[in-house]
């Protein structure tokens, strides 16, 4: 006897799914599921004092082949992710492991100067720190009376 499995969050998941589609293309994600699943690389996005701040996780990517390119309100990380020692020939049961090049571009919460932005690589992570443009920074104005 065949019986069908019910799977309760099936339906949940393909839901988000469209959701991301629908309004994907009004620029900002939704924060139910910010990107598919399976992209490359993850990458955070948040704000210290005024700078953004973006980490990227580039496990097994050598960092000379990253090319980080910044352009108003948003960034883009290019590179190529290889696998190394794996000979020819070989029969895979299961690839889960990207490679090959990749490229994501994110849009930032404001405008930042693009002469300031700094980048680390330290294992693995890649950690970009751009400071805000003067014209997207918070001003406090004095009131007077």
């Amino acid at each position: 006897m065949l019986v069908d499995q019910w799977f309760p969050f099936f339906d949940v998941g393909k839901t988000l799914e469209e959701m991301d589609r629908a309004f994907g293309h009004m620029g900002r994600p939704l924060g139910l599921r910010s990107v598919p699943r399976g992209t490359f690389p993850a990458i955070n996005i948040y704000q210290q004092d005024d700078a953004i701040l973006l980490m990227a996780e580039v496990p097994g990517v050598e960092p000379d082949s990253l090319e980080l390119t910044v352009l108003n309100d948003s960034v883009t990380l290019k590179g190529r992710r290889e696998e190394k020692d794996i000979p020819e020939n070989n029969r895979f049961y299961r690839r889960e492991r990207p490679q090959g090049p990749f490229a994501r571009t994110v849009t930032l919460p404001a405008a930042i100067n693009s002469d300031s932005v700094k980048a680390q690589y330290v294992d693995g992570v890649l950690t970009v720190r751009m400071e805000k443009a003067e014209s997207a920074k918070v001003r406090k104005i004095a009131i007077q009376s």
